[in-house]
């Protein structure tokens, strides 16, 4: 039996300033490399082109893992959501984590439009509070994770909490046959480097064990706006999906189960 997964992340909804009090947080920070240093490099209209193309060749679910927004804020998260309405209007499995810039700030309006914007992507059926939580396919077991949290202006990191390191650990003893997938927006594999201090997910070197280990099979994220993959012969390991506003490709992923072997494509939608 073979399924097919779409996987895309960190489309970035262009910033606005909609409120004063965006002049006295990171927002203010946030609408400035939105509006000049990714302007004329992310093209919006990717995403209703990729939405088209699952839309003409539905796979068995899509992943999006977050950075819908660029600060986090109602208007944004509101203009996202018209973009992805027409996916969520179908039947197509579609799971979605929040990023650091869906999180952006603590300001409670934005709070509240992430929360809406959550169960709007999830078609009503989970919050932000329902994390981590796990879904069962036939052939494999979906964990979603949410790591991302507001941090001041000069981080983009995340924090894995001991409850989510939990959850990911009684997932992994759990014995039965059918591989791991595990979804969230920072990757788990951490490389090394100064930049990577800034924007890596803390408190996940367990999290990491696992899936270098084998035991999580597959780590699908995003925030790296590059995308890359660090796979073995079977296709496990972890698959960035970059920035789809930015590269303007999708992740493809089909698991064969009979072979047990994972294989990705890059669909470029350019």
């Amino acid at each position: 039996m073979k399924t097919r997964i779409i996987h895309f992340s960190d489309t970035h909804e262009p910033a606005t300033l909609e409120h004063w009090h965006g002049l006295c947080d990171k927002r203010l920070m946030g609408w400035m490399n939105s509006s000049v240093v990714r302007k004329g490099r992310y093209n919006r209209d990717i995403l209703p082109r990729a939405i088209e193309y699952i839309l003409q060749n539905p796979p068995d679910l899509v992943v999006f893992t977050g950075d819908a927004t660029s600060c986090g804020q109602p208007g944004e998260f509101a203009r996202a959501l018209k973009l992805f309405r027409p996916l969520l209007k179908t039947d197509i499995p579609f799971f979605y984590v929040p990023g650091n810039h869906d999180a952006y700030v603590s300001d409670k309006a934005c709070q509240d439009a992430l929360q809406r914007f959550t169960r709007k992507m999830s078609r009503g059926k989970y919050g932000l509070e329902d994390y981590p939580l796990t879904i069962e396919f036939p052939t494999f077991r979906l964990l979603l994770i949410h790591c991302a949290k507001p941090f001041n202006p000069l981080l983009s990191c995340g924090f894995m909490t001991p409850e989510t390191r939990e959850f990911l650990l009684k997932e992994a003893a759990r014995l039965e046959a059918k591989p791991l997938i595990c979804a969230g927006h920072f990757p788990l594999i951490t490389q090394s480097s100064i930049i990577n201090f800034r924007r890596r997910l803390y408190g996940s070197s367990a999290a990491s064990a696992l899936v270098q280990d084998g035991v999580i099979a597959l780590s699908l994220c995003g925030h790296i706006h590059t995308p890359y993959e660090l796979l073995d012969s079977n296709g496990r390991g972890e698959i960035i999906a970059g920035s789809l506003t930015k590269n303007g490709s999708l992740a493809e992923i089909t698991f064969d189960s009979e072979q047990n072997r994972f294989s990705l494509q890059r669909i470029s939608l350019r």
